[in-house]
């Protein structure tokens, strides 16, 4: 259909099933509701009589003084010239794009985020689905430590306080918690609607394009996604992450692509090691994957956390999808101090669950390492990942090699010696 400005005419096009829906003029910026052009006004039901029988005597005048100019040997009068108002683009002008409504919503989310404002950036969040949010990862992690979660009670039984008190606390934890690096320092110029799913009871996602307020550190552009939904008429947020487009997966990983080394370390080993730094997820990883391991790497390297081992273990299960977010870890946490050197070795602990590879890394110098080892080691992931992530498809299931499991066993021809060296080999890359 049609629509028509009613304060400066410009005309766009919209989906029919758009009517009745708020949009912005992209010339003038009214915002007004969409109505095909010469509807708007027009209520259903009202008696027009009065109507038709105006527009009937303008026709029947009209007619008249036509006979007579022709009475008179000179044509009719001609049409008044139409208006050539200027039509907007197609519906991503006005509802998609950096106006539209879910965009701008998005952009004073990240405007609140910023200016450090938890009130009114609790009033912009979502209740249900923010509750129903951090209500299942809060049973996760419980679950997780082998505790059970209690009963929670639903929104809806929430009094007016405890509900204000929530979202209260959530907008807090975004300003003061990991999800600060969304936002600190950066800043929205781009952004459109991914994905609109409003019309079956859904929601939007917009995705905002940032940059980086110091242009001296010569950071490369992020995005960040954030998932609204209705709430009284209102947009509000209820998810919100990082998004890695394809452009910076395929910018970060030719970074590190083909830098892989082969060094021999003072002590006499020979390693490959590679270019330590972030790695994005797959582009396959769900949202609800990526919360969820996120989760799981942050309570793995708490200084105060417990239950490490069962940590480790559900991120063995999930396996692939893991092992960037935890390559990243080994990329961003410094060496720097007891406490961190555990916790990296936690995190290479873990990638050695999923793959079955073993380096150098050691968590402390009593343990028989040395710093040169420590750092090698790190770098020694990297290579692996360089070398071995785009092939690998998990690790196989552990089974002992018959030609290990008997320490007696001595090879009778050649290609029994090969096969022993074979399985001995692969025992020291550890699988």
């Amino acid at each position: 259909m049609i629509i028509q400005c009613p304060s400066c005419a410009a005309q766009a096009r919209l989906p029919d099933s758009k009517e009745g829906a708020k949009v912005r003029c992209s010339q003038c910026g009214k915002v007004y509701v969409a109505r095909p052009k010469g509807s708007q006004g027009r209520t259903k039901g009202k008696d027009n009589s009065s109507t038709m029988i105006i527009g009937g005597v303008v026709v029947v005048s009209a007619l008249v003084i036509g006979l007579l100019a022709q009475g008179k040997g000179k044509g009719p009068p001609p049409p008044p010239p139409e208006e050539t108002a200027k039509v907007a683009p197609e519906s991503e002008g006005d509802m998609l794009g950096w106006e539209s409504e879910g965009v701008l919503a998005a952009r004073k989310l990240h405007t609140l985020l910023s200016a450090e404002d938890p009130i009114r950036l609790s009033q912009l969040l979502h209740g249900s689905k923010t509750y129903k949010r951090f209500g299942e990862e809060l049973a996760a992690k419980t679950e997780a430590e082998g505790g059970s979660a209690e009963p929670r009670t639903p929104w809806l039984g929430l009094v007016g306080t405890e509900r204000l008190i929530f979202l209260s606390d959530v907008a807090r934890d975004m300003i003061n918690g990991t999800d600060r690096e969304l936002f600190d320092q950066w800043k929205p110029y781009h952004g459109w609607i991914e994905a609109d799913d409003e019309g079956i009871g859904g929601g939007l996602i917009v995705r905002l394009k940032l940059s980086n307020t110091d242009t001296s550190l010569g950071l490369p552009d992020r995005h960040v996604e954030w998932h609204l939904a209705r709430e009284n008429g209102v947009l509000k947020g209820w998810n919100w992450m990082r998004w890695i487009s394809p452009e910076e997966v395929t910018t970060q990983r030719r970074r590190g692509a083909g830098k892989i080394e082969r060094r021999v370390l003072s002590d006499g080993s020979k390693v490959i090691e590679g270019k330590i730094r972030p790695i994005p997820y797959d582009l396959d990883v769900s949202p609800e994957m990526r919360a969820r391991i996120d989760d799981l790497i942050a309570r793995l390297v708490d200084p105060d956390g417990t239950k490490t081992f069962a940590i480790q273990n559900e991120l063995r299960e999930i396996g692939k999808p893991a092992i960037a977010p935890l390559m990243t870890k080994l990329a961003t946490i410094p060496l720097d101090s007891i406490d961190n050197a555990t916790s990296l070795n936690l995190v290479h602990l873990s990638l050695q669950g999923i793959t079955g590879y073993q380096t150098s890394f050691q968590a402390h110098e009593a343990l028989g390492t040395t710093k040169e080892r420590q750092e090698s080691g790190l770098k020694q992931w990297f290579g692996w990942f360089d070398r071995r992530y785009r092939s690998f498809k998990g690790r196989p299931e552990e089974e002992e090699d018959p030609l290990l499991s008997d320490p007696d066993f001595q090879p009778r021809n050649a290609r029994e010696r090969r096969e022993l060296e074979r399985a001995r080999n692969k025992l020291k890359r550890g699988g």
